[in-house]
């Protein structure tokens, strides 16, 4: 099965289409944590690794971080109840047994031996079946196994043997019968008297006899039949016979409510809330039992802990986030939407790479800072500041790439070089990836954008792709009910960006950067930054219609 929700596991995660400092600083701080006790914390990427990231993974050895859908609490997260069960043969005095000792557990699933749900067996069921009194016509109305039977009345086998392994006659009590009636050998009969059982084992075809008071079989050696010896009355024998039903006789089929361990919490909590019952079997893949979920998990439940690395805004951010426990924040970008319910630790400084921070919380920690990290670290510094081109890049990511490097063994400019040889390498990729490339949703004003950004060595491959790059851009923009689509498509080697834009809002690029309505692209000069250069000016030409 899989592992309960753990509450001391961290989910640390960047943002959607991840680049290299989302992915290299979520494993670098997820590593810190574990390093500082927090031996639940994981990182995790919300996307596909992009060919920049999948490089600096694969040179300094570093298994690519799982990918998370969301965070949206599943039933398999939950820690859901582990049952006994019974198989449908099995008396009914077991599953007594079973809810009389249990830790207050109403219900016994009936599962057969691959464990998949047959029915449920409930609190009501059993006591019901205890309280009804027990006559002749039991064995005809429920189904009672032989051996369950003996078990039931404590009796002890004899002599003789009972053919069939289910009762499948019927049931006499004493003499209760006249000598037109018809006997088989499928027939038991229960009596209290030795001279009754002489006369029962010779002159009828009976099944088996069942002697009570604790009466000796003396002279029934020959009898073909089983005789059972019990200790109880003939009345207490009689009344302990409903205890030896079969379980799989009483089960509920029809109205069970089962769930999948991949249901959502919240989806499955509306089907919880108005039904009858408040214990609900959960069932894997295979139809096998994985727990029980109670009404009790829609109040003792809180949400997975997350810490967002890279990123605070909310449409930037993993599916069900508003159901998780933000618990950090570790990002270098403006503050955005996020809200949370509870205090929490935030570390944002305005420096041009999240591994900035958090090779400054390492140091702050005294915690030794491995080979891989540290080029896990220093790749997504020299990714974000474009190898200290960027007007983002400060002399805190500069003086922490030269550390990560020593540690890396790397040689800064070499490396950089063949990392964005790596990751521009744009001839075989298709538009859909191009324009998926580190996309983020922006919101300017009134307006909703998407702005994606490829640095790359090959401008000029580029180029020759920017008609279909357009088509593309538009089919988003009409997919997606926004207001503009962004490219910016980033010459390492000259130091500037092509801004290729679509939509109604176009005219923010007008103010901006002087984008004619009757264009739909512009080289920008020096512009390379995203977040410095493109984001703060949109946003202010879009809430106060000046730069």
């Amino acid at each position: 099965m899989t592992e309960n929700i753990d509450h001391d596991h961290f989910h640390i995660f960047g943002h959607k289409n991840p680049d290299t400092d989302s992915i290299c600083s979520s494993i670098a701080y997820a590593h810190l944590k574990r390093e500082m006790g927090e031996k639940g914390a994981k990182a995790y990427r919300l996307g596909e690794i992009n060919k920049e990231t999948d490089f600096v993974l694969k040179h300094f050895g570093i298994k690519k971080p799982p990918i998370l859908h969301d965070v949206r609490l599943k039933l398999r997260d939950l820690e859901l109840y582990q049952p006994d069960t019974l198989m449908p043969h099995e008396p009914v005095k077991r599953a007594w047994d079973m809810l009389v000792n249990s830790d207050g557990s109403r219900i016994i699933p009936i599962v057969c031996e691959s464990k998949e749900v047959k029915g449920i067996l409930a609190m009501g069921d059993v006591t019901s079946i205890f309280m009804e009194v027990s006559d002749e016509d039991v064995v005809k109305r429920h189904e009672i196994l032989y051996r369950n039977l003996v078990d039931c009345l404590g009796g002890v086998e004899v002599g003789g043997n009972y053919k069939y392994e289910k009762l499948d006659g019927s049931l006499y009590v004493g003499m209760n019968f006249d000598d037109s009636t018809v006997i088989t050998d499928k027939d038991v009969v229960i009596t209290g008297k030795i001279d009754n059982a002489w006369r029962l084992a010779y002159e009828f075809d009976f099944g088996c006899i069942i002697l009570t008071n604790g009466v000796k079989p003396k002279g029934l050696d020959g009898a073909k039949c089983s005789i059972v010896c019990v200790d109880y009355s003939m009345f207490k024998a009689v009344s302990l016979v409903n205890q030896a039903i079969s379980v799989g006789s009483l089960m509920n089929v029809g109205n069970v409510v089962t769930f999948s361990e991949n249901n959502y919490l919240d989806d499955v909590s509306d089907v919880m809330r108005v039904s009858k019952h408040r214990n609900f079997p959960v069932v894997d893949k295979e139809g096998a039992l994985y727990g029980i979920v109670s009404r009790r998990h829609l109040m003792s439940n809180g949400g997975k802990k997350v810490i967002l690395i890279d990123h605070n805004e909310r449409s930037q951010s993993v599916e069900g986030l508003e159901q998780a426990e933000i618990v950090e924040i570790i990002d270098h970008h403006r503050v955005a939407d996020i809200q949370t319910e509870s205090p929490l630790y935030i570390r944002s400084e305005p420096v041009g790479c999240t591994s900035t921070i958090i090779c400054k919380m390492y140091r702050e920690n005294r915690v030794a800072i491995p080979r891989a990290i540290a080029g896990a670290m220093l790749s997504a510094i020299l990714s974000d500041t474009l190898m200290f081109s960027s007007p983002t890049c400060t002399p805190a990511d500069e003086a922490a790439a030269a550390a990560l490097a020593e540690l890396a063994e790397v040689d800064i400019t070499e490396y950089g070089r063949a990392m964005f040889k790596a990751g521009t390498n744009v001839e075989k990729t298709s538009i859909d990836a191009l324009l998926a490339t580190d996309r983020k949703r922006f919101t300017f004003g009134k307006h909703t954008a998407y702005i994606s950004q490829i640095n790359t060595l090959d401008f000029a491959g580029l180029a020759t792709r920017l008609n279909e790059i357009f088509r593309k851009m538009q089919i988003y923009y009409e997919k997606n009910a926004c207001d503009l689509v962004m490219l910016m498509i980033t010459d390492i080697v000259s130091g500037g960006s092509e801004i290729l834009a679509v939509g109604r809002a176009k005219d923010l690029l007008d103010t901006a950067f002087g984008m004619k309505a009757d264009e739909d692209h512009i080289f920008l000069p020096g512009v390379v930054s995203r977040k410095k250069q493109i984001v703060p000016i949109l946003t202010q030409i879009a809430t106060t219609g000046i730069i």
